[in-house]
């Protein structure tokens, strides 16, 4: 698929070098190559902080739709709920529909958890979980996802947020009904790490099925040793060949309806 262009839309705590190999792996195929790493701090203060991070990345998109085969990957929660801010932004010019519609193909890795959140507590919960293996690494204990004192501190953490920001924690958890009702009718293809422990698999499933129920090409690729974003490096030749056999078939599904699209013109 050379000449192709993929979005890469980071997780929660990414840096630039956790996206690079996500980069190789497109550039060999002779994609070009886009990265946002959403701000996590500023989503979680603002109601506006994922629309201003993707601001950018959707005046790109609605300037140059059409002018290559695009596909958006994204990463985890934050990934997810960013993607619902992008859409917003595109739903919002005739320029910016253009763009979504020519999107050929979107894969989630890892993603979408927290739509399915149960309560506050199960919120608190989520969010400790997610957010222990950076405090972990940051404090020279590794990235693990369950420490003791500090785990149930971040849970009380963020007890207390969801009650003093109410704006962004609305935002956040309506981005899935964003999605629904925005997202581009291509394909979608769901990377599920059978061992990930802060998006749990089934409401990943629960997601796809909900897509499927509304029409939408769902297809899932499991990885059984699979951890939270680090499934290329599980089995890298698994999920290489998953993303070759989706964009292969995506970009030939778009193509043919390019050309029927074209014809419909003519006839008219």
């Amino acid at each position: 698929m050379p000449g192709g262009r993929v979005v890469l839309i980071g997780w929660g705590n990414a840096r630039p070098g956790h996206l690079a190999p996500y980069e190789a792996l497109y550039r060999a195929r002779g994609d070009q190559v886009s990265t946002t790493i959403p701000d996590t701090a500023a989503g979680l203060l603002r109601p506006d902080g994922y629309l201003r991070t993707v601001a950018s990345l959707a005046a790109d998109l609605a300037g140059n739709a059409g002018a290559h085969p695009t596909w958006v990957h994204l990463f985890s929660d934050n990934g997810f709920i960013a993607w619902a801010a992008l859409l917003r932004t595109l739903a919002e010019s005739g320029a910016g529909r253009r763009a979504r519609d020519a999107i050929r193909g979107v894969v989630l890795d890892s993603s979408p958890g927290l739509w399915n959140v149960r309560g506050r507590r199960d919120f608190a919960r989520r969010f400790a979980r997610g957010m222990t293996p950076a405090v972990s690494r940051a404090l020279g204990l590794g990235a693990r996802h369950a420490v003791p004192l500090i785990t149930p501190t971040l849970e009380a953490a963020f007890l207390a947020y969801r009650l003093a920001f109410r704006g962004p924690v609305e935002m956040m958890l309506g981005s899935a009904d964003v999605v629904a009702r925005e997202q581009p009718r291509c394909p979608h293809l769901f990377l599920v790490g059978e061992a990930d422990r802060v998006v749990e698999t089934r409401d990943v499933r629960a997601w796809i099925a909900r897509q499927r129920a509304a029409g939408i090409d769902a297809t899932e690729v499991a990885f059984p040793q699979g951890r939270h974003v680090a499934l290329l490096g599980s089995d890298p030749q698994a999920y290489r060949d998953a993303i070759a056999a989706f964009t292969a078939r995506t970009v030939d599904a778009g193509a043919g309806g390019l050309l029927a699209e074209a014809r419909a013109q003519e006839r008219e």
